[in-house]
């Protein structure tokens, strides 16, 4: 059982596709985060960097660095005073891509999807499922849960195991 459609579990786990409006209000940054962004030695961290505050802070999640839309690597390569071509997916490695995550999370004053969370999500889901919601609205209502608690939205297949989980159990009560 599929909670939502192959093409809307892609677009949940894609990075958002920007309108140019939307690209300059996500992804122009405060001095604090340029000033970050200066620190750091290679251009595809910089770039990176600034795309997952930008991701995140239209989403609240994060996205492989392979994902990232070209129009969004050329907007903020040139906002650095470099070129879209200087971003390498490769090079933007997960052990920096975390602890950019950390710097992230903490800037826009959110946690990570952590044990907590997922125990809270899961009070939350069986509490839905007894006022007998159906999977995909008690999946969108866990996403407004997520963003009201300040916690970072999990990859769609975590949060629908959650739901189907729920389900199964309930089914199986006689």
């Amino acid at each position: 059982m599929n909670i939502l459609n192959k093409s809307e579990q892609e677009m949940f786990d894609a990075p958002p596709v920007f309108s140019s409006a939307e690209r300059k209000r996500f992804c122009n940054f405060p001095n604090s985060l340029k000033e970050k962004t200066e620190t750091l030695r290679k251009p595809s961290t910089k770039i990176g960097f600034l795309l997952s505050c930008g991701y995140f802070k239209a989403t609240k999640r994060f996205f492989k660095p392979k994902d990232y839309h070209q129009n969004d690597i050329a907007y903020v390569a040139r906002s650095l005073n470099l070129l879209p071509a200087q971003f390498a997916p490769e090079q933007y490695i997960q052990s920096t891509r975390h602890w950019h995550q950390d710097i992230i999370l903490e800037f826009y004053g959110y946690r990570r999807f952590d044990q907590q969370s997922l125990d809270a999500i899961s009070e939350e889901i069986i509490s839905m499922m007894r006022s007998q919601l159906k999977p995909r609205l008690i999946f969108w209502r866990c996403i407004d849960v997520l963003i009201r608690e300040r916690v970072q939205i999990p990859a769609y297949f975590q949060l629908s195991e959650l739901i189907l989980k729920a389900v199964n159990q309930k089914n199986s009560q006689p």
